[in-house]
């Protein structure tokens, strides 16, 4: 056990961050704190940094944690609801049409996802803005898209089930969705390089790296 100095050295955050943290009730004010607090603050600092939630949210979080011991599926949902999305609230006939396209390309791959995801406003939104720019293509590839997607998830909830503790598997969920899309639009854009110079001189050697 240790007291919140040494709780603060333990995790490498200041201990009036600490103490602002047990003020917005987002950590008990306790004498002691043991290995269980170390995840917690762990986890509110990934949903405060990495997810940009609200003190609010962070809170309704915690507290699902703290009084159900919710499943897997639980989890996923309360922690991937409060990320900020993004997607236009109009709900005008384009967008209507858009979002009956968008749950009937899930409902064709036998996807069982809640209408209220807020995922469903971003695709959605998507979907209005190819058809706004007349960009066919890119809808043409959303099957694409899900193959390989569906291989990264179903590796993804593989990793979370064998996290211990519901603070580890939610710091992990926040981390694998908000890096983890910052890490595959940064691989696609490497590999469309590396495709693109292959089309060119598909006989030249890999280019070398500049650390620049």
């Amino acid at each position: 056990m240790q007291d919140l100095s040494e709780l603060s050295g333990r995790v490498g955050i200041p201990t009036r961050t600490l103490h602002f943290y047990v003020r917005m009730e987002l950590l008990p004010n306790l004498p002691e704190y043991g290995e269980q607090h170390v995840r917690r603050v762990a986890l509110v600092r990934t949903l405060l940094d990495v997810g940009g939630l609200s003190y609010t949210a962070i809170r309704q979080i915690l507290s699902r944690i703290d009084t159900s011991r919710p499943s897997l599926a639980e989890l996923l949902g309360a922690v991937q609801y409060a990320l900020p999305s993004c997607g236009s609230t109009a709900r005008d006939q384009e967008w209507e049409r858009a979002r009956k396209r968008a749950g009937e390309f899930a409902a064709k791959r036998q996807w069982r996802v809640g209408a209220d995801n807020p995922a469903w406003q971003t695709l959605t939104q998507v979907l209005v803005t190819c058809e706004w720019l007349r960009q066919g293509d890119l809808v043409e590839l959303l099957g694409t898209y899900a193959d390989a997607l569906e291989r990264i998830v179903t590796v993804e909830m593989e990793l979370l089930r064998r996290k211990g503790d519901p603070e580890t598997a939610a710091t992990s969920m926040v981390s694998g969705t908000v890096l983890g899309d910052i890490a595959l639009a940064s691989l696609r854009r490497l590999l469309h390089e590396h495709f693109s110079c292959l089309a060119e001189n598909p006989g030249s050697s890999s280019l070398e790296f500049s650390g620049e």
